[in-house]
């Protein structure tokens, strides 16, 4: 179901999207990103689970509502599983389509350059692949991830990433064209992580203090929420780095989702509540609006 929500927090319902499907766990409707011309050519793009993989999608939105009858899918065939199926998209600003997939509970996927699965992958709008992609034929931006579900530009044009790790470390990654990130082998900074080809995280977190969800900036300053953590993070970007992270509302809001830039140059939060524990109807999930200032 896609909504509309007004600053008086009134919903609308605008249409349901054919095909979801839920997985008992992290599946479903997962990833929401308007088109770069949406004013002129009305699509919304969304990544979502169906009953037999995870696929990316486009529709437009006409007079108010989901005209189903022009759904396209762009991409299909990223393998699904009960956890880890990513799901977070975003436009480039050079107008790609860029898309995180988990590796579906099974870390080979993530070194595998043949699976769809554990990676950053980059679209044309129509869903073909774009000729200056690093692994020629393929969608392949970055590999080696276990879960991303965090994804922001930098008024530089860099591609940052909020990535779930396992049960020890949780990050933060600055993306590289055809970056191997080393999952499984390496979490972080633990495990194996010797290969001089693995690029490192730029921030690390203990999962309990993060579980990454969304990721946003705004002036140089990324702002990533945290699920398990139950907070905002904030830090300000220095060159390839970022300012020690701080935290903001822990345990105030809950499970914090999704983390966008609002038009007056502050911030949307959306909480996340009662989506682990598989009892239907029993959510809480409330949007927020914070003003920022310098």
């Amino acid at each position: 179901m896609r909504e509309g929500v007004t600053p008086a927090g009134r919903r609308t319902a605008v249409g349901t999207v054919p095909n979801v499907a839920g997985t008992d766990g992290e599946g479903g409707l997962l990833g929401l990103e308007l088109s770069p011309h949406f004013r002129s050519d009305h699509w919304l793009y969304l990544f979502h689970t169906s009953p037999t993989d995870n696929r990316i999608v486009r529709i437009k939105y006409e007079n108010n509502v989901l005209d189903l009858t022009t759904e396209q899918v762009l991409l299909s065939g990223i393998a699904r599983s009960k956890f880890h199926n990513g799901g977070r998209i975003r436009f480039g600003p050079h107008g790609k389509l860029y898309a995180a997939t988990g590796d579906a509970q099974n870390g080979s996927n993530a070194q595998n350059l043949n699976s769809l699965n554990g990676k950053i992958l980059r679209l044309n709008p129509d869903g073909s692949i774009p000729a200056d992609n690093p692994f020629p034929g393929k969608y392949i931006w970055s590999y080696g991830h276990r879960n991303i579900e965090g994804l922001a530009f930098d008024s530089h044009g860099r591609l940052w990433e909020a990535e779930l790790g396992n049960s020890i470390t949780d990050e933060l990654n600055l993306i590289h064209r055809g970056g191997n990130h080393g999952w499984p082998a390496c979490e972080g900074t633990s495990g194996d992580c010797g290969d001089p080809t693995f690029v490192h995280p730029v921030q690390t977190w203990p999962v309990a203090d993060a579980s990454p969800s969304g990721l946003a900036i705004v002036n140089d300053h990324l702002y990533m929420g945290a699920l398990r953590g139950l907070r905002l993070w904030r830090m300000k970007i220095t060159g390839g780095t970022t300012t020690t992270p701080q935290s903001y509302f822990t345990g105030t809001y809950g499970r914090i989702r999704t983390v966008e830039p609002s038009p007056d140059g502050g911030l949307w939060l959306a909480t996340s509540s009662g989506d682990k524990d598989s009892t239907p109807d029993n959510s809480a999930d409330q949007i927020f609006h914070l003003s920022l200032t310098r």
